[in-house]
Formats: C-alpha cells, sequence, structure tokens
C-alpha cells in the first residue's frame, strides 16, 4: 500500500516544517511527501529547500504562479502516485500513527473513497483548546447515507483527511473552479460516485485555529456562499435526481443556509456596493420569499434580534449534542 501525503502551503513559514515531519514520522512507511507551495511571499521556499536536501522522499514544487487554495491543492493531489492520499494543511500537523491507523481501515473497507478521524485542535501557539469529533461512532459509512448527511455540512472533525487515489481519479480529482468549501465539495462529489467513507473515533492529527478566523470569513464571504452554492448545484441536486430522491431537503437547506448568511448583510466591514454583491450570491443559492425577508431585516439594521435568538438555539443545540454523545460512547 502505498501512501503520499500532500501538503499545500502559503505563507505558512512557521509551520511547515512540523507539518513535513509530522509525517515524516509517521510508524509505517511513506512513499513521497509532496509539498506545493503557491508563491509563498515569507521564507517557505528557503525552508523547503534546505529540507528537501536532508529528506528523500519530500518533493517541494513551487508554483510560478499564485492558483489560490483550492487550484493549489488540486495541483499537489494529482502529483501524487501512491494508492492512498493524506490531505494535510501546511499549519496542522500528523500523530505518528495516522497513516497506519487509516489505512488499516481501508483495508477492512475497500469501497471507501476517504477515511478521516477525530482531531485536538490547537491554538496558533500549539496549545491544545479541546477535541473535535463526530457523532457517529467508528467505521463505515455508505455512500447514500453520507449523500443524505451531507446537506447538513461537511462532515469530518477537520480537512486531514486520507483519500483513495481511485475514488480521487473517478471524480477527476478537485475539478471545479470553486475558491472555498473545496474540501466539501470534494468529498461529497466521492459520495456522489458511490464510494463510501470511515471514521475513526481516535484523536490522529492536530489541528490549528486562528484568533482573526472570522475577519478571514470576512474578506472571503462572497466565494464561501458561491463555494456552497456549487455544492449543492454541481453535486448534490444531480446526483438526487439520479437517485429520484426528493429536492425538497435540498430546497430547504440552501433556503436556511441562504438565511445564515444574509448576517453578513448587517455587517459594518462592508460597503454598499460589497452589500449588493453579497445579495446577490445569496440569491443564487435561495431566493425565497423567506430569504427575502431576512436579508431586508438585516439590510435595515435589525439583524441584532435574529443573531441572539440564534445564538440561544445553537448553545441549546450543541449542549444537548454532547450529552447525547457521551451517553452513546
Amino acid at each position: 500500500m502505498g501512501i503520499s501525503i500532500c501538503i499545500p502551503t502559503y505563507n505558512q513559514a512557521d509551520y511547515i516544517e512540523l507539518a513535513v515531519r509530522s509525517a515524516l514520522e509517521q510508524t509505517i512507511p511513506i512513499l513521497e511527501i509532496i509539498v506545493s507551495n503557491d508563491c509563498s511571499t515569507d521564507t517557505t521556499k528557503e525552508i523547503l529547500d534546505k529540507l528537501s536536501k536532508d529528506i528523500s522522499i519530500l518533493k517541494v514544487v513551487h508554483q510560478p504562479n499564485n492558483l489560490g487554495i483550492a487550484q493549489n491543492v488540486n495541483a499537489c493531489l494529482r502529483l501524487a502516485k501512491g494508492d492512498y492520499i493524506i490531505r494535510l494543511d501546511s499549519d496542522d500537523c500528523l500523530m505518528p500513527n495516522f497513516a497506519e491507523k487509516l489505512a488499516y481501515q481501508f483495508s477492512l473497507f475497500p469501497n471507501a473513497g476517504y477515511a478521516h478521524a477525530a482531531v485536538e485542535e490547537i491554538n496558533p501557539l500549539g496549545t491544545k483548546l479541546r477535541i473535535r469529533n463526530l457523532s457517529r461512532r467508528s467505521g463505515f459509512q455508505s455512500a447514500d447515507v453520507a449523500l443524505k448527511e451531507a446537506i447538513k455540512g461537511y462532515k469530518v472533525a477537520a480537512n486531514i483527511v486520507m483519500f483513495s487515489k481511485q475514488a480521487l481519479e473517478k471524480i477527476n480529482f478537485l475539478d471545479s473552479k470553486v475558491n472555498f468549501a473545496e474540501d466539501y465539495f470534494m468529498v461529497t462529489k466521492i459520495s456522489a460516485a458511490n464510494f463510501g467513507n470511515i471514521y475513526c473515533n481516535e484523536i490522529l492529527s492536530k489541528y490549528r485555529v486562528w484568533t482573526d478566523k472570522n475577519k478571514v470569513r470576512q474578506k472571503r464571504k462572497r466565494e464561501e456562499i458561491i463555494g456552497l452554492t456549487k455544492v449543492f448545484q454541481e453535486v448534490l441536486e444531480p446526483v438526487y435526481k439520479q437517485k429520484k430522491w426528493s429536492l425538497l431537503p435540498l430546497y430547504k437547506t440552501r433556503e436556511n443556509l441562504a438565511i445564515r448568511h444574509s448576517d453578513c448583510l448587517g455587517w459594518k466591514a462592508y460597503t454598499t456596493i460589497e452589500k449588493e454583491e453579497l445579495k446577490s450570491v445569496i440569491y443564487q443559492l435561495s431566493s425565497s420569499s423567506k430569504v427575502i425577508i431576512y436579508i431586508w431585516i438585516f439590510l435595515n439594521g435589525f439583524g441584532f434580534i435574529i443573531v441572539s435568538y440564534s445564538k440561544t438555539i445553537l448553545f441549546i443545540k450543541s449542549f444537548i449534542k454532547n450529552i447525547l454523545f457521551r451517553l452513546r460512547n
């Protein structure tokens, strides 16, 4: 079983060596570690060139032009020669047994397109924050179940995933112009190609979160909404039609997502012109009468009432979910 570890990177000089060494220190042999440097402007290039001299299985590609997140991931994955490919972001790191644990699961469930596990969430300094896991048991999930779960969102603890190369080839890797939610798009497309997935409820990696995450999302909100729309338009709706499943759950979810993202129209971070652009892409997600009302509410400064109510409901749901998960395990 040949295993490749792919690490797309951009301006992560403080963490790239840690990511590479975590890939190198796996408890089973790794065929190759591939790093695709997307025109970093910090010292990433120098660090990688030095590491490549010391690590024989490390292959570094310095992209001549900036591709952006999605296409850099795509380029990196396409270079892999292994039968199984681990996608690792350059500010995250693997536990030594990540490859071994998930490779074993693939041997048990050969019809799986990807495998994922619980993660330890850390801050920029590497301090443990919390454990991220899913409210499902370890084991295999069929493609049909995954497709029905997909309308609820990207169902992994973090985007540190081990893929079957066969599955990636079947979907032509990340063959889309999505610039956000590319991971969600790709695993959903794998499910649509009739591959199941494996979840392991063990902590097998560390996932770094950032304090300025909200600012980053503000800058990319338009791309986020477009990316979510493409998951539904290009993947879920076609496969639901093919399977002759009802489209009503998809339309309802699209409406709920449009309502949820319409809160950005009340943010002071955006100009009037930017809000008009955001309103336009929200309508591509859903233009139901309910969405139109919510958009009006947020544009006219009354959104704080809805936000306060939503936060209360979310807290209650999260509390109940944690209790149920503990009871199951």
